[in-house]
């Protein structure tokens, strides 16, 4: 069976069009002619019409102000932490594969801190009553990465740079949490 007859004897196809037309009105199965392949479907000729832009009219959006309610300072910074951490913890996991067993407590405090940090970009990224509450959460486990990642900081760039991040982060939560 060529995959064309498959495809248009397939009970999915047949079903597909059962329910596009009128109840009494079920199309015939297509014709098998066995060892002669099928011609394909004629192309259409006619010009697709054109669709209307959905966004005509809007030009500077000046009518959606206030739709964009995100935080772009906590946008930033998260997105530094995300960036940073995520490098970090890569970094981690390598040493950690040649035995660097002192590694464990920054790549576990960097990855918790990418967890919430995701939880809190998404919700500075629109108005959200529970950014302060996640703010509070941030900021805490801001601190540990921080602090886990300045005892290496010296010997891996990686770490010093996931710090440097958590650092702004965190002072931008303190305001947050109030």
């Amino acid at each position: 069976m060529q995959r064309r007859e498959f495809v248009l004897g397939s009970p999915a196809v047949l079903a597909t069009t059962a329910c596009s037309s009128a109840p009494d009105e079920l199309p015939p199965p297509p014709a098998k002619t066995p060892g002669k392949p099928t011609a394909p479907p004629a192309a259409p000729t006619a010009a697709p019409t054109a669709v209307a832009d959905p966004h005509a009219g809007h030009g500077d959006h000046g009518d959606h102000a206030g739709h964009h309610a995100g935080d772009d300072a906590t946008l930033t910074v998260a997105t530094d932490c995300l960036k940073t951490g995520e490098v970090c913890v890569q970094h981690c996991f390598v040493l950690l594969g040649q035995g660097d067993t002192s590694m464990a407590a920054c790549a576990r405090s960097a990855h918790e801190m990418l967890a919430v940090t995701r939880a809190l970009l998404v919700l500075a990224a629109g108005p959200s009553e529970h950014l302060p509450a996640q703010a509070k959460v941030a900021l805490a486990v801001g601190e540990r990465c921080e602090a886990e990642c300045r005892k290496h900081e010296a010997k891996h760039p990686a770490c010093k740079a996931c710090a440097e991040a958590c650092k702004a982060a965190v002072t931008r939560y303190r305001t947050l949490a109030g």
